[in-house]
């Protein structure tokens, strides 16, 4: 049996499992067939996106038996040649890290994986396919602890930023953070939203903001990476259209660069897989978070108690 830690382990499958994914998504949209199905309404479900979810599905659990992993597309697992992770085709370079002291004994059955194989599928059957990204995050006793965001369509191959809380994130270099009691300027704000799921509510809360620039940018992962990248100085989402997998793993790697994500009362998100809808909003800083909590106004919090 291996000495690495679980957590070490599980992240590295992960690396690799949203790296093949984001080639599996690549070479969909290269073909044109992208497979659409209706989900629900405004809910579109690709052949990217239960490709990568069996890709990814059937890497963790060949791997980790025990782990719960709750993934957005209902679809069968499957480990044939094309879909699983093969051992040689994993880096060394994950399994050198040294895992947080905090997470260094946790089990298979401590832990939760939250996939979202294809966020921003809206955006990839309407021709913004740099909005998409691959999701993998990982809860114990209801926090994050890890997390992997893949982005395809960044570049040739596409880029992989990952990280554990207690320790850097990885593959990219976020924004310095600054104090969450920090006062935030008047009018200087950069407020990342949703690109196809706005709402009066939404609306109401950015405007008490007074942000000097509004970011209309679609899949959740790819916002929140604005905002851990400096393009964006907050990403507000008053709304209950966010589910756990859409927050999971970028949750784990704001918090590992000092930043601060909740819901829009300024409390965290709890990632009970009983419970797996966000239904009190998201929102994300790297800096002033209590401060922004703070001027959202509150009729528009009275509506997620």
């Amino acid at each position: 049996m291996s000495s690495t830690s679980v957590m070490i382990r599980l992240i590295s499958a992960s690396v690799c499992a949203a790296n093949k994914s984001g080639a599996i998504i690549r070479e969909v949209l290269k073909t044109g067939e992208l497979g659409i199905v209706q989900k629900g309404v405004n809910d579109p479900q690709t052949e990217a996106d239960r490709r990568a979810q069996r890709c990814i599905s059937a890497t963790i659990q060949s791997r980790f038996p025990e782990i719960n992993l709750i993934g957005e597309e209902d679809v069968a697992v499957e480990s044939d040649d094309y879909t699983l992770v093969k051992p040689d085709e994993e880096s060394d370079d994950v399994l050198k890290e040294t895992c947080p002291p905090d997470l260094v004994n946790l089990k298979e059955n401590d832990l939760t994986v939250w996939v979202d194989p294809l966020d921003g599928t809206k955006e990839f059957t309407e021709g913004f396919p740099e909005h998409v990204t691959v999701l993998i995050g990982i809860s114990y006793n209801e926090r994050p602890v890890g997390g992997v965001i893949h982005q395809p369509f960044y570049g040739p191959t596409g880029r992989t930023v990952w990280g554990l809380v207690g320790g850097a994130v990885k593959g990219m270099t976020p924004v310095a953070s600054g104090d969450p009691g920090e006062k935030l300027s008047e009018g200087g704000l950069r407020i990342v939203v949703t690109r196809s799921h706005m709402s009066q509510t939404v609306r109401d809360a950015v405007d008490a903001l007074n942000p000097k620039e509004v970011l209309h940018v679609g899949g959740s992962g790819n916002k929140i990476l604005m905002v851990l990248e400096g393009a964006a100085d907050a990403y507000v989402y008053a709304s209950t259209g966010t589910k756990k997998w859409d927050t999971c793993a970028a949750e784990a790697l704001v918090m590992a660069a000092g930043g601060k994500l909740t819901n829009v009362h300024g409390s965290h998100l709890l990632y009970n897989p009983t419970q797996i809808m966000n239904s009190k909003g998201v929102v994300v800083t790297m800096r002033g978070h209590d401060d922004l909590i703070a001027r959202i106004p509150s009729p528009v919090k009275a509506k997620f108690c």
